[in-house]
């Protein structure tokens, strides 16, 4: 019987994961945290696999002594012609990767993730005979492989840019993962930041493209985070509310959640997917 679990792929909204911890003890289900801070929903989805980082014109020690892959100048691309900046803000779950059939590690040399200094580099495993890659190759990541097949895949992203402020874009983005990954059940949630005028044609575009299945979180927190996590307004939250923002008083800064925010996330997301007979 194959194991049944939960992957969310994001950034760092996600990878600040106490909602994917509350999903995973409400569920009963192991949830598998694939988020990534500042990454851009081009390096979410070569991560995930949907649009992989594409290798040519490499050649893979015989040792297991790294070889470099990119730099800032000339960064990984994918499958599409984007730039990818995979390990920026770590990255457990990208590790063992392959290219072709040689396994090894990714790594980012850089001393923090705008050290402009740094490359990519990958390290072979194991020693064997070299290998050259001369004609386009993936790069596929541990999760690609191993937890891209869940009973339900959530998808957390678009806060870094990547879509150029597009929905459809965006839409296509989101369904390139979906018919990736072999999951049987998805869920979409919509970005938290902005307001109600401002985000009216994503939110539209979103709920047109993914149904009850996208879970617009702006709409939701803005009008009843405070309630739900049980914190009374300031007079600063009020005005935030009246704009249709998520409140100040549920934020650490201007877009990441505070515990309590975490929580309600993950609550809210449980009750929806038991609303469509997910759980």
């Amino acid at each position: 019987m194959m194991e049944k679990y939960i992957t969310c792929w994001g950034d760092s909204l996600t990878a600040m994961g106490e909602w994917v911890g509350r999903l995973s003890e409400l569920s009963g289900l192991p949830a598998y945290n694939a988020g990534t801070g500042g990454e851009s929903t081009h390096t979410i989805t070569a991560r995930q696999g949907a649009d992989a980082i594409i290798l040519s014109d490499v050649t893979i020690p015989a040792e297991p002594t790294p070889v470099q892959l990119a730099d800032f100048d000339h960064p990984l691309q994918t499958y599409l012609g984007n730039a990818a900046f995979p390990l920026l803000q770590s990255g457990a779950h990208v590790n063992p990767v392959k290219i072709g059939d040689v396994e090894g590690t990714l790594a980012f040399t850089g001393a923090r993730h705008d050290d402009k200094t740094g490359v990519w580099t990958f390290t072979r495993a194991q020693a064997g005979e070299e290998v050259v890659i001369d004609r386009p190759t993936a790069l596929t990541t541990d999760f690609d492989r191993n937890r891209n097949a869940p009973y339900l895949m959530i998808i957390f992203m678009g806060q870094n840019g990547g879509w150029d402020m597009d929905p459809q874009k965006l839409i296509r983005q989101h369904r390139l993962m979906i018919d990736h990954a072999r999951a049987e059940h998805v869920l979409v949630l919509g970005l938290s930041s902005g307001t109600a005028e401002g985000r009216t044609a994503y939110e539209r575009a979103m709920k047109e493209a993914f149904g009850r299945y996208f879970i617009s979180l702006r709409e939701y927190l803005s009008k009843y985070g405070l309630a739900d996590a049980g914190i009374a307004p300031t007079e600063e939250d009020l005005a935030m509310m009246a704009e249709g923002k998520t409140p100040q008083s549920l934020l650490i800064d201007s877009v990441h959640f505070k515990l309590e925010t975490r929580i309600v996330i993950g609550n809210l997301i449980y009750k929806r997917a038991c609303e469509l007979g997910i759980f």
